[in-house]
């Protein structure tokens, strides 16, 4: 799995997932690798979204 070279905010990150829910619920089978590559991506961006979060509770009082 590679790293985008930019952490994504996580705005841009939950948009990024949506969109790719989309093209992945809209594309179906017919485009079954492309929507592989977005999953991927999908996963990565949610694991980066929950270290941000385990990061966030850490710091809570």
């Amino acid at each position: 799995m590679s790293h985008p070279p930019e952490t994504p905010s996580f705005l841009v990150a939950v948009k990024r997932i949506k969109a790719l829910t989309q093209e992945i619920r809209r594309d179906g089978l017919a485009a079954f690798e492309k929507a592989e590559a977005a999953y991927a991506e999908v996963q990565e961006l949610r694991a980066v979204l929950n270290a941000r979060i385990s990061e966030l509770r850490r710091r809570s009082p």
